[in-house]
């Protein structure tokens, strides 16, 4: 999928950005891609993640990235995870307008008065985006219990107590890009990382120190509100190039911890050198190759955005160009960026683990335990520690 901020804000005719006749352009494109996980095809679940890209403001976009925990317990999460981005991308709008309605989207003219408009998005960002997206989705899966109740065979999946939501649970990566700011909201895991013009990585967003790999904070969860950690990004203080929001079977897939600053410099090195058409139709292959059982085998979806500057830097070699930049060439005759790493296991919103229990296995029928393994094996059997030039695996 390929979105425009706004319809006047795409290049010309077939030249693409940075040809002869384009034209720079005002906002940020956005490309997206969603791919079934290879775990979820073997035991025939349905992809759990969602993605949503609207317009916002005048030339403004909000982009939202959303994982349906995988765990039987949460029998709706794939409905509940597009509940969530229809939902965060509604809000992002309005906040959008806010800001709007406040003169907070004009340049602005001191360093103090970026400061200043900082906090005050940062507080609006805390105070009505992160409050509504969270009771919105609560509201509109009551809704949907009322109006499709849970199946005598799903009820055998919920457990005694629990809040109708649980069923539903998903992480949320929202985004909204108007003007020179970035407001950025998530809960639970997944990734977003921010591309400097010179090729290095920025991790915005603040680390959860709940988040270990087995347990997720959760829109299901009891203080889904303050489970939210939020980021203001000022543009024209951290120009970017790119932003990258991604659940986490893009980020499992990795085999180098440090991923984001291979995904980072390669992906300066694709913007200097293809343009946004080839992008597009490489992302849902990123997005495949990190689902496969060689990767994480998990769902994975991802939201590009490209900024003005990263749409226009195809074929730059002139001053303010990214000739000078510092990013560094892949190696030579490829393009990956991301290496497949070993397959993780699915996670669960944290403060439901039961003690004493895997969260792999618990409540899995045998066929889905067997599924499992057999592509852990496959991976176990096939999986080739990359060699020492290895960066990051987009191809």
């Amino acid at each position: 999928m390929t979105m425009p901020a706004a319809s006047g804000n795409s290049w010309p005719g077939p030249q693409g950005p940075g040809s002869p006749g384009s034209i720079r352009p005002a906002s940020w494109l956005v490309l997206t891609a969603s791919e079934r996980g290879a775990a979820h095809v073997a035991v025939k679940t349905p992809n759990q993640d969602s993605v949503a890209v609207e317009r916002a403001g005048a030339d403004g976009v909000v982009t939202a990235v959303a994982d349906g925990h995988g765990h039987s317990r949460h029998l709706r999460s794939a409905k509940g995870s597009r509940l969530a981005v229809s939902i965060g991308c509604r809000v992002g709008q309005e906040l959008a307008d806010k800001l709007a309605a406040d003169g907070l989207d004009s340049p602005a003219i001191t360093p103090a008065d970026t400061e200043a408009r900082a906090e005050i998005i940062a507080e609006l960002a805390t105070d009505f985006l992160v409050p509504a997206v969270v009771s919105r989705w609560r509201e509109a899966v009551l809704a949907d219990v009322e109006a499709d109740p849970f199946t005598d065979a799903e009820q055998g999946k919920r457990r005694r107590g629990d809040d109708p939501t649980i069923a539903y649970g998903s992480t949320l990566l929202l985004c909204v890009a108007v003007a020179d700011w970035l407001v950025l909201a998530q809960i639970g895991d997944g990734d977003v990382v921010g591309v400097l013009t010179d090729g290095t990585a920025t991790l915005p967003v603040p680390v959860d120190p709940q988040l270990d790999g087995l347990v997720t904070t959760s829109l299901c969860g009891p203080h889904a509100a303050s489970d939210f950690r939020v980021a203001i990004v000022n543009t024209t203080r951290t120009p970017l190039l790119a932003a990258l929001l991604a659940t986490d079977g893009y980020g499992n897939a990795q085999v180098v911890e440090e991923w984001p600053n291979s995904f980072s410099r390669d992906l300066a090195w694709l913007l200097r050198e293809r343009d946004m058409r080839w992008m597009a139709s490489q992302l849902p292959s990123w997005s495949a190759r990190c689902a496969s059982a060689d990767g994480s085998a998990d769902d994975t979806t991802v939201a590009l955005l490209i900024s003005p500057a990263g749409q226009t830097a195809h074929g730059l070699n002139s001053p303010g160009g990214l000739a000078t930049s510092t990013a560094v060439d892949p190696d030579p005759g490829s393009d990956e960026i991301t290496i497949p790493a070993v397959i993780r296991t699915d996670t669960v919103p944290s403060g439901q683990v039961p003690s004493g229990h895997q969260v792999t296995t618990e409540q899995m029928t045998t066929e889905e335990i067997t599924a499992a393994a057999d592509i852990t094996r496959q991976i176990t059997a096939d999986w080739e520690p990359p060699g020492p030039s290895a960066g990051s695996s987009i191809q």
